[in-house]
């Protein structure tokens, strides 16, 4: 009876190593960086930002939302006199004033406080739009973190190495690298609105010219 069962305990010991020697790997989760629920890897297909969980800025979450890159204009298009002067806007030949070189296309936009009072409150809608194909894009940014003191111009630029918090930046904020203004050639059309609290908001529309990524000239 005892080498019975001492040839039972080898058995089932060779078994049970056997099954754990030929188990499957464990297979690691994708990497979802904003946590929004949409891997890495499908937001670079779907368009939308992997390090922004909210790519448009309409308060959903990306997986939550049925358009992740599209939203109609939440600014309010009444109000007082504008003090905020849009100077320019462009999205290439970006030029470092300080170092004297040529630095990576991106959004680009130069504004004045013309008022005798600080602007704070800042909000910023932009569409874009291939010229080929008419699709389109559409974000909203709270760039509440922004004061220009009155008398005052600054620049606020949008590019891969921004903030992604946008209401605590500055001046520099997070691009959506994913976004068909880096991913696609064709020449677009961008629309931007700029509003402070309580004045009616301005606007401007540019271009973008056919070319490759949004590279260093």
């Amino acid at each position: 009876m005892t080498h019975v069962k001492h040839t039972n305990l080898f058995v089932s010991s060779f078994l049970l190593l056997g099954l754990t020697a030929f188990a499957a790997p464990a297979v690691s989760a994708p990497v979802d960086t904003d946590n929004d629920g949409i891997p890495d890897l499908a937001e670079k297909l779907l368009g939308t930002d992997p390090l922004i969980a909210d790519t448009d800025g309409d308060g959903q979450n990306d997986k939550a939302d049925a358009k992740p890159t599209e939203l109609d204009n939440p600014i309010i298009q009444t109000g007082g006199p504008a003090t905020i002067r849009i100077l320019s806007a462009k999205v290439e030949d970006n030029f470092d004033p300080s170092t004297k070189k040529d630095v990576s296309d991106h959004l680009e936009i130069a504004i004045s406080n013309d008022g005798k009072a600080d602007l704070k409150g800042l909000k910023m809608y932009l569409t874009l739009t291939d010229d080929t194909n008419a699709k389109t894009e559409s974000i909203y940014r709270d760039l509440s973190g922004v004061t220009i003191a009155a008398g005052k111009t600054t620049a606020l630029h949008f590019n891969l190495d921004g903030v992604a918090d946008w209401t605590a930046a500055q001046t520099h904020f997070r691009a959506n690298e994913n976004s068909m203004l880096y991913t696609t050639p064709s020449p677009k059309t961008l629309k931007l609105q700029i509003a402070a609290n309580g004045e009616a908001p301005v606007s401007i529309t540019f271009k973008k010219d056919a070319g490759g990524a949004e590279l260093a000239d």
